[in-house]
Order: structure tokens, then sequence, then C-alpha cells
């Protein structure tokens, strides 16, 4: 494991993982000290010491078993100040739907083979360098060009085959993230949008749009119903026919009653 404090080779992906079994930690270990392109900065035994790292080393990947004591895998992700690439390792297949709720990258079902472990990580590579170039449109140089696309954001574009759907923001719901894609719920169709959550969050800060967790950007001007939820969270329902519910984080909640004076 690489010191912490060593610089970085900019071309390395920053890697930190989390296992309570020894043999596991063994085992991705001597996994990721087979690839080249991969820095691992960090591992933690448990959810509690998973937190206190990624919080403080902000590793680009985080490998995350979901079955720990005290704090499991999917608890810990709105406890993070921090958000990393999540890819979440288990035994147990029943968790891989919750997984990808919680928006992880991808699920690796235990035991798996460094061929697989690769494939995980060359998706977080693809989203990596994303979020990357989103950075740099963010940087004080880009600002002014920024803003200009920000302002001018009138309609979202939906790819599907040969056919262009645009989008009406005002028209859409909410929109979710789902195995690293995000989907405009517009009450009846979900619409495919190229843009990540990050992005669509910054280019729709003036449509009325709020992101109550690292999964959902909710339309205010289309929330029905708030009730308390637990550990601090809310849960929003869309005035759609199925009335949609959408729960919220701790971080969510607060930036959602802060809004709304509630």
């Amino acid at each position: 494991m690489n010191n912490k404090n060593q610089p970085n080779t900019a071309s390395k992906m920053r890697i930190l993982f989390a296992d309570d079994e020894l043999p596991a930690r063994e085992k991705l270990s001597h996994q990721l000290s087979l690839m080249e392109h991969v820095d691992v900065v960090g591992m933690a035994k448990n959810g509690k010491e998973a937190i206190s790292l990624i919080n403080e080393l902000k590793p680009d990947v985080v490998l995350l078993d979901i079955q720990m004591p005290e704090i499991n895998g999917l608890e810990l992700i709105d406890l993070l100040n921090y958000q990393p690439i999540i890819i979440y390792t288990t035994a147990y297949d029943q968790f891989a739907i919750e997984a990808f709720e919680h928006a992880s990258t991808d699920y690796l079902l235990k035991p798996f083979p460094i061929a697989r472990l690769k494939k995980a990580l060359a998706k977080a590579q693809q989203l990596l360098e994303q979020k990357r170039a989103h950075c740099q449109v963010n940087s004080p140089e880009h600002e002014q060009t920024f803003a200009l696309s920000e302002n001018t954001l009138n309609k979202l574009i939906s790819k599907n085959g040969e056919r262009i759907f645009l989008l009406s923001p005002g028209d859409i719901k909410f929109i979710k993230s789902e195995q690293g894609n995000s989907l405009a719920w517009n009450g009846d169709t979900f619409h495919h949008l190229s843009d990540t959550l990050d992005q669509l969050e910054h280019a729709l800060v003036t449509k009325n749009f709020v992101r109550i967790h690292r999964s959902y950007l909710v339309n205010v001007d289309h929330i029905k119903e708030i009730q308390r939820w637990f550990n601090g969270k809310l849960m929003v329902i869309v005035n759609d026919d199925v009335k949609s519910e959408l729960s919220t984080s701790r971080a969510g909640a607060d930036k959602l009653k802060q809004l709304l004076h509630i």
C-alpha cells in the first residue's frame, strides 16, 4: 500500500477498499497490486473506519463491502462528506438491486476474478474522466462559458436510437441516477440523458431542481407531499399518477428543509 503522503501520479486511479474479513482484504490487495494504473491509498476494516478514511483521503474509487459491523456499506454512503465513485462487493446477490439504488457504479459478487474487477474499474475510469472534465468546466477560467451554457439550457436532450427527444425541464418530475445512467421521469416515461447527475445539478439549478440524494434530482414544482422518514431523512412524494416516492439523504433533507422553509 502506498504512503498517503507520497505524490500521486495523475494518470493513476486512487483506490480505497473496505472489508471486515481479512482473507477478502488480502485477496483484493493482491489483485490490485497486479494493476499498474491503480494507486491503493487506504484500506478499512469496518464501516466507521471507512467513513473516516474516505473523508480524509478522498479517493477516486472505493471498493466497498456491503455487510460490515456497526455501519454497513449501504448505510455509510449518506454519512460521507466526500462522495467517491462506489463499487460494492459482497457475497450475497440479494443486495444487488439495493446497491444500484444507492448509485453504485458496479456490483461485484464474491469471489470475483481479476478480469471482472478490471471491467468494473474500467467503467469507474470512464466516470472519473467525466468528473474531471466537469471540474475543468467549473474552473475559474471556464466560469463564464459554463454560466452561459447553464442559462441557455432550456431543453434536455434524450437520444433513443435514431430518435432525439427535446424535453422541457419544467415537465420533468425528477431525474435519477441508475447504474451510471441519468434517467428523467416525466410522469409517463423515463428518458435517458447523456449528462451525469452532477452536471445536471449545476445546469438545472435555476430550473427549481434540487439534489435530495446522490441518486436523485427532484423538481420542487412537482413535489406533492413530504413525510418525515427515519434517521433524519425525508420521503418525497411526487405528483405523478404512481405517486413516486424518493428518499432523501440526511444532507438532502436539510437542503430541502432550508429551501422550503419547513
